[in-house]
């Protein structure tokens, strides 16, 4: 069963989400017939008339599923934040999202957080939270508006640990999700050696050993699959606990260095 947490005042989001980029309808739907409640997705992505389609040929009711989605770049450069989440909602076929986020830390953030909170007071969002900021934008944030973001979505996964800016959104109760909990296709993380004996100690994939490390870290993930097989074991890791040495194991294999763009250096 996957664990929910209190991001705002009357909201829980499930502690695992799926990930949703380059997924079709059925890889979506799927996900839901096994048990996602966290539907992650975003303009840029292209998939999130994609989404909706799953979401109502699932049979769950709306309520119960947390959609998430993001406002891209050039929308927030040409001051088309109200256009472009109404996009979004045609796209969906809904009335409301329930997680809005701004992509990245693009120029104009500040105008984009304003008429983002005007949208939640609307009833289009339910809350709104950033992916990709780092403490400096989240202090810019705090020095133009009282809201405050639910949560910020970042890079996060043992090679790149990122337990400063955790550390201090967990001190301003900003939610931290991990939006590559695994380090990416290209990164090879579930195949290092290092993960081996853990694996065969608590007897689980070297996945969720690392996605296991994560929780322990209070640290939310919407890992990406389209394996049925995967879908499910994804979500298995409520059985088992990690101890101080398999947390310190695992806490050694950080690199310092990110598998994507800076967001202080991004250009989107």
């Amino acid at each position: 069963m996957i664990g929910a947490v209190s991001i705002d005042k009357d909201m829980n989001v499930p502690m695992i989400g799926l990930g949703t980029f380059d997924l079709k309808a059925e890889e979506i739907l799927a996900g839901i017939q096994v048990g996602y409640r966290l539907l992650d997705t975003a303009w840029q992505y292209g998939n999130e008339a994609e989404v909706g389609k799953a979401v109502k040929e699932s049979g769950v009711k709306r309520e119960e599923i947390i959609i998430t989605t993001k406002l891209w770049t050039d929308d927030i450069r040409k001051r088309r934040v109200r256009e472009a989440c109404e996009e979004s909602l045609r796209a969906f076929r809904m009335d409301y999202v329930d997680l809005y986020l701004i992509h990245w830390p693009a120029e104009g953030f500040e105008y984009a957080w304003e008429i983002m909170t005007q949208l939640k007071e609307e009833g289009k969002i339910r809350a709104v939270g950033v992916s990709n900021f780092q403490e400096h934008h989240l202090k810019a944030l705090e020095r133009v508006s009282a809201t405050r973001p639910v949560l910020n979505q970042i890079e996060c996964h043992p090679y790149f640990r990122n337990e400063g800016l955790i550390a201090y959104c967990r001190e301003y109760d900003i939610a931290a999700q991990a939006w590559c909990p695994l380090g990416g296709s290209y990164s090879q993380l579930v195949n290092d050696h290092r993960l081996r004996p853990l694996a065969e100690k608590h007897r689980k994939a070297s996945a969720q050993i690392v996605l296991r490390w994560h929780l322990q870290k209070n640290v939310l993930i919407i890992p990406r699959t389209s394996n049925r097989q995967h879908l499910v074991s994804n979500q298995d890791i409520f059985d088992f606990w990690l101890d101080n040495h398999d947390m310190e194991v695992i806490d050694s294999m950080d690199t310092g260095r990110r598998i994507g763009a800076d967001p202080d250096s991004f250009d989107f």
